[in-house]
């Protein structure tokens, strides 16, 4: 599996057919070991070049959740955790059917993980509600979305890119870390979009590049009145 992504779009698909086909001929207590292992392994495909291949790997992926027993489901919580944003980016996803599996996909993440406001979103196909999820559920996790979003921002489809960006920006204004070095690493990843060939794109990159710069400005503002709060005493000295 750790050399599909390189594999001919032909040979991808035979494995993942293949693995698919053992998923569902195994039972729950044979076929855990094997979802454990898979479910890492998978997530890389989802935004394989090929339709039919992140499809399909995203299929396997739901699959491989409901083959875990529950005494291993804690071991499958990582790899679950790690899925969401790929599965809400791949819901823009331009082939209807890519989007409709991811979108099924997220709703067995939601139910796996017992999140019942994720999978009512899920269920229905609200991107919006899905991202503010993500974002309010647990804080500590923004930061991961933040550098997980940045590959899709070179994504060859422009609706992947357009809803990396908007995620991005609300990610920033979430996160509970605003360092201006993470600031104008993502306003540098952003600004090749200013001349992306898609006006949404182009428009989207730009306002949020403006926003990023505003925060970056109001972090320094906060750093600089801290600075004169901790000179004070020894001016007044």
């Amino acid at each position: 599996m750790e050399t599909l992504r390189f594999a001919s779009t032909p040979i991808t698909l035979k494995v993942l057919n293949i693995f698919r086909n053992v998923m569902r001929n195994l039972g729950k207590r044979q076929a855990s070991p094997i979802a454990l292992q898979l479910a890492e392994k998978i997530l890389p495909l989802f935004n394989h070049v090929s339709s039919e291949v992140r499809e399909g790997s995203i299929r396997l992926f739901k699959e491989v959740m409901d083959a875990v027993v529950w005494c291993k489901k804690g071991n499958m919580k990582k790899a679950v955790r790690r899925g969401l944003l790929p599965l809400l980016f791949q819901m823009s996803d331009e082939t209807p059917s890519v989007a409709q599996a991811s979108g099924e996909a997220l709703v067995a993440c939601a139910k796996f993980l017992k999140w019942k406001e994720l999978k009512h979103q899920a269920r229905e196909e609200n991107t919006v509600g899905i991202r503010m999820c993500l974002l309010q559920q647990d804080r500590r996790r923004v930061e991961g979305y933040l550098w997980q979003s940045l590959p899709y921002l070179k994504d060859s489809q422009a609706s992947l890119r357009c809803e990396a960006v908007t995620f991005l920006g609300l990610a920033v204004q979430h996160s509970r870390e605003q360092s201006e070095e993470m600031l104008n690493e993502i306003c540098n990843a952003l600004q090749p979009l200013e001349d992306d060939a898609h006006p949404a794109v182009r428009s989207l990159a730009a306002g949020t590049i403006q926003m990023l710069r505003h925060e970056r400005q109001q972090a320094a503002s906060a750093r600089s009145r801290l600075a004169a709060l901790c000179c004070w005493p020894c001016i007044a000295i």
